[in-house]
């Protein structure tokens, strides 16, 4: 009864550290915090950190049982009505899935965490959107000064810059600003033409843009992470999982401190070093490098298991 009891204590916290460290990951991804503190993040993480903790004493005081894996390891049998699905029978043929894909996340998920913006930044922007930023158009009053010709190269046609004087309707009522680098293609611009900047109606004081300067969206769905980031993100995950077996990753479960603690104690190192950045203060003039250096750590850790196991 106390070995059958000490078995669930263990499964239940294994299982436990993985879904909070899953749903960390899951948070930093869709940016749930848009700036720091990085609370949702932060909690989750020290439920799996605590889970990770439980784990290892309920291992610790589990009776000792004879190890039927040595240097030779054995796919195990399932036993008879647990259809092979991770009962104590035999290994749950998800662990390839949890582990590959989720290692390849949680780097992603802390690499992201470095483009995190500022408590300022973030602040800024959630007030520019209250105030109803975005893209309008509005007339050109005079110019600002002489048009900028650019001529054509191999790389673009040509075209002109132009600073000019645009009349904004603000809520509290119309106001003259000036707007640096206008651009237009076939001619200058002139007195009355019409082009597209950014602003927010409610802000006064805010500046007026031919850029969009806020981002609304979370990070994880921007066109340039799309393309660029997450087909690896993808291709990293299938190969991870294509070199896992459930069987190996069933016999892992059982805790061995010569495995275990060294990639805890990487993991842990991790979300230390992305403190910094969820908490926004700094480490010897740094809080972003930290966070980078944290998105090497669910590599490290794995890397030490697989030399070590």
């Amino acid at each position: 009864m106390y070995t059958s009891g000490g078995s669930a204590a263990t499964r239940i916290c294994g299982w436990g550290m993985v879904v909070s460290a899953g749903a960390a990951v899951g948070c930093s991804l869709a940016g749930v915090s848009p700036y720091p503190p990085l609370t949702p993040e932060l909690a989750l993480a020290g439920a799996s950190a605590l889970f990770a903790v439980a784990w290892v004493v309920a291992s610790y005081r589990k009776p000792k049982e004879p190890d039927h894996f040595g240097d030779r390891p054995r796919k195990p049998r399932a036993r008879r009505g647990s259809g092979g699905s991770g009962g104590s029978g035999g290994p749950n043929p998800a662990l390839p899935y949890v582990f590959g894909f989720g290692i390849a996340l949680a780097t992603v998920a802390a690499f992201l965490v470095v483009f995190t913006p500022s408590t300022a930044r973030g602040q800024w922007e959630e007030r520019m959107l209250a105030a109803g930023y975005g893209e309008f158009e509005v007339p050109v009053v005079r110019l600002s000064g002489e048009p900028e010709f650019v001529p054509a190269g191999q790389d673009n046609d040509a075209y002109y810059l132009t600073d000019v004087v645009v009349r904004v309707p603000f809520t509290a009522g119309p106001r003259e600003v000036v707007v640096e680098g206008m651009y237009s293609a076939a001619e200058p611009l002139a007195p009355g033409a019409e082009v597209a900047v950014y602003y927010a109606p409610g802000a006064p004081d805010a500046p007026v843009t031919e850029h969009d300067q806020v981002e609304e969206d979370a990070l994880f769905l921007s066109f340039a992470l799309a393309v660029w980031v997450w087909p690896w993100v993808i291709i990293a995950g299938v190969i991870l999982k294509s070199q896992m077996e459930a069987s190996d990753l069933h016999r892992l479960r059982r805790f061995r401190p010569a495995v275990h603690l060294p990639a805890l104690g990487i993991l842990f190192a991790g979300l230390v070093l992305l403190l910094p950045t969820a908490l926004e203060f700094q480490v010897a003039g740094y809080d972003r490098l930290p966070a980078f250096l944290a998105s090497f750590t669910p590599a490290l850790a794995l890397t030490w298991v697989v030399r070590a196991s």
